[in-house]
C-alpha cells in the first residue's frame, strides 16, 4: 500500500484522496482502477510546483524513455495475483533432510525450513516427496529427527509419500526421484535438490534439458535455508527471475555520472546525466570522426575550435 501511496503522490494526488479510494476499492486494487476512481470522484492532482517542492524533482536518466510507464506496469504486476507468476516448487525431501542432518540423520526440520522459505516468497504450489518407509519408527542405522514434521506437512497436503512395501521381509522402494522430476516437468516448475539426476537425464532427453535449466541447489547455514542468488551461474538469471514465470529485465542504472558536466563519453556513458538534453550526444572522438566523414573530398579541413571546459579537465 505504501508503494501505491508514493506512486499517486508523485502524480500529485493528496494522501487523503488516495486513502479514501483505497478504502473503497481495497488495498489489492489495480493502479488503473484507483486512478479511474480518483478521476470520477473529482480529485485533482496538485500543481507541478507543489509536486516538485514536496517530492523533489523527478530525474529521468538518458535513454530511459517510458520509465514511468514501466514503473507503473511493474507496480500493477506486483499488486496482481503474485502466486500465478511464481513457478511451482517440487522438493526432494530426502535430499533436503539429509543435507540439513549433515548426511548423518534424516532431519525433517530441514524440509520445514525449505517449505517456509518458499511460502514466505509467495509460492502456493509446493510439493515434497519422501519415501513412505520414512514413516516407520526411527532406527539406529537410519535415524530420523523430528518425525512429527512429516505428519504435519502431510496434513497440509504439502508432503507426498512415494510407494514402498515389504515382500518376504524385504523392502521394495519405488524410485522417488522419478516422481520428483516427472511432477516438476509436468507443472513447469522448479526442482529443489542437490542431486543432479544424471540417470534420469540420460533416460529422457526432454528431462535432461529440464533438469539442467530448472534445478535449484541450496545450502544450509545452521537453520537457514539458502539457495544461490545465481542458480545458473554468474551469467544466468537472478534467483527472482529463476523462480518467476515472467522474468523481469534488469533495472537501469540510476547512478549519476561521477564526472558530471565534464563527462565526454556522450551516449556511451553508462551513468545517468539528468542535466543533459534528450537529443543524442557524441563523444569528442565521435564528433571529430563525424565531421571528417561529412567533409567533401578536397575540401580544406575545418579550423580548430576553441577548447571546451571538458577537454581541459
Amino acid at each position: 500500500m505504501e508503494r501505491k501511496m508514493e506512486f499517486f503522490q508523485k502524480l500529485g494526488y493528496s494522501r487523503e484522496d488516495v486513502v479514501r479510494v483505497l478504502g473503497k476499492l481495497g488495498d489489492g486494487a489495480l493502479v488503473n482502477d484507483v486512478l479511474q476512481e480518483l478521476i470520477h470522484t473529482g480529485s485533482r492532482p496538485g500543481t507541478q510546483e507543489g509536486l516538485l517542492s514536496s517530492t523533489g524533482p523527478l530525474l529521468v536518466p538518458r535513454g530511459s524513455c517510458g520509465a514511468l510507464n514501466s514503473a507503473q506496469r511493474a507496480l500493477e504486476e506486483d499488486d496482481g495475483d503474485l502466486a500465478s507468476s511464481l513457478r511451482p516448487i517440487v522438493i526432494d525431501g530426502s535430499n533436503v533432510a539429509m543435507s540439513h542432518g549433515n548426511k548423518e540423520a534424516f532431519s525433517c526440520r530441514g524440509i520445514q525450513l525449505a517449505v517456509d522459505w518458499f511460502r514466505d516468497r509467495g509460492h502456493t504450489y509446493i510439493k515434497v516427496f519422501v519415501p513412505s518407509w520414512r514413516k516407520e519408527p526411527t532406527r539406529s542405522d537410519t535415524p530420523i529427527r523430528e518425525q512429527h514434521v512429516l505428519e504435519e506437512l502431510e496434513r497440509q497436503e504439502v508432503l507426498v509419500y512415494t510407494p514402498s512395501r515389504k515382500v518376504n521381509g524385504k523392502r521394495v522402494v519405488c524410485y522417488d526421484d522419478r516422481y520428483i522430476v516427472k511432477v516438476a516437468y509436468e507443472k513447469d516448475g522448479v526442482i529443489v535438490s542437490n542431486d543432479s539426476y544424471r540417470d534420469l537425464q540420460s533416460e529422457n532427453p526432454e528431462w535432461g534439458w529440464f533438469i539442467e535449466q530448472r534445478l535449484l541447489m541450496f545450502s544450509f547455514v545452521n537453520d537457514r535455508f539458502m539457495p544461490p542468488d545465481d542458480p545458473l551461474g554468474r551469467r544466468g538469471p537472478t534467483l527472482s527471475n529463476f523462480l518467476s514465470k515472467k522474468p523481469r529485465p534488469p533495472a537501469p542504472s540510476w547512478k549519476h555520472c561521477p564526472y558530471g558536466k565534464k563527462c565526454t563519453y556522450g551516449i556511451k556513458c553508462k551513468f545517468s546525466h539528468p542535466e543533459r538534453p534528450s537529443h543524442p550526444q557524441l563523444s569528442v572522438a565521435d564528433e571529430l570522426r563525424a565531421k571528417t566523414q561529412a567533409r567533401p573530398s578536397g575540401a580544406a579541413p575545418p579550423s580548430p575550435r576553441e577548447p571546451r571546459a571538458e577537454d581541459l579537465a
